[in-house]
């Protein structure tokens, strides 16, 4: 049995035919496993934008991706087949399933279906490689950090391009593979249910230089006059939101704010809480 290991590189957009917004995929990479996860075969193409030929600054700084090399790249369609052909028959592995999630809709904005009815056995690898170092499943590490964290050196490795993200992943894996161990982790999809778990979940995200995460939904106004405050502190990450101290320039109120981005199918619901300094959070007051 082989596997592959899959990661997408998306920009985040807004779809009135989708009614929503939606992470259009501009990257597929993989890399095929044999069974005692040794390299066998490797999968990449560029995929052309059809929302928009504008990638967003953020997007463009993780990636180095620029316009002209997407406008050359393969249509949506045709690099999902050409994937399609590679991951045949070999268990489908990401680091978390946000890349199953943005797969997903891409398929229903492009091909008016799930399309990924091929996908018959996954494995969640963040969760995989997150219990094997002891983590458990409570917590998430990124990728970078597991692999830092296992003492491998990535660095010569691009991050933030889909190639690089498996070939990192596919060290992690290395590292930590256990035959009988990985068995438990394995989904068997064709049992049913699976993908309808994942278009209801909600998660949250823990990195604030996520690429879903836009700046401008960062801003945060007086809880006084309502003016937007201007931020004293670099957010700091704690549990499953981000916390700073801000200042309002018209009224010179100081107050703390915290901000939770949940993301539920590829929909990013932003909800922030204001709060005056050195009251618990049970006196916070949601943002209008």
């Amino acid at each position: 049995m082989n596997y592959v290991i899959l990661d997408l590189e998306w920009n985040g957009n807004y779809s009135r035919k989708f009614g929503g917004y939606i992470n259009e995929i501009i990257e597929f990479g993989a890399i095929k496993l044999d069974e005692n996860m040794q390299i066998i075969g490797q999968f990449s193409t560029l995929v052309r934008p059809d929302l928009t030929q504008k990638l967003s600054s953020r997007v463009k700084d993780l990636t180095s991706l620029t316009n002209d090399e997407l406008k050359r790249g393969n249509p949506f369609p045709y690099a999902y087949s050409k994937f399609k052909k590679f991951a045949k028959n070999c268990v489908i592995m990401s680091w978390s399933t946000s890349d199953i999630v943005t797969l997903i809709s891409n398929c229903q904005y492009y091909l008016k279906n799930d399309g990924v009815d091929f996908i018959k056995k996954y494995v969640d690898l963040q969760l995989y490689c997150q219990e094997m170092m002891g983590i458990g499943s409570k917590n998430q590490i990124g990728l970078v950090a597991a692999a830092e964290t296992l003492g491998l050196n990535v660095d010569d490795i691009p991050h933030h391009r889909a190639v690089g993200d498996c070939i990192v992943s596919a060290k992690c894996l290395q590292k930590l593979y256990s035959k009988g161990a990985m068995k438990a982790y394995i989904q068997n999809i064709e049992c049913g249910g699976f993908f309808d778990n994942l278009e209801s979940h909600t998660s949250y995200i823990y990195n604030i230089d996520n690429p879903l995460i836009d700046k401008s939904l960062m801003t945060i106004n007086c809880n006084l006059c309502g003016a937007r405050a201007d931020i004293k502190e670099p957010w700091e990450q704690k549990n499953k939101s981000f916390y700073s101290y801000f200042e309002c320039p018209e009224c010179h109120n100081s107050f703390r704010a915290k901000i939770q981005f949940r993301k539920k199918q590829n929909k990013l619901i932003p909800v922030k809480k204001l709060s005056v300094p050195n009251l618990d959070d049970e006196t916070e007051k949601t943002e209008v």
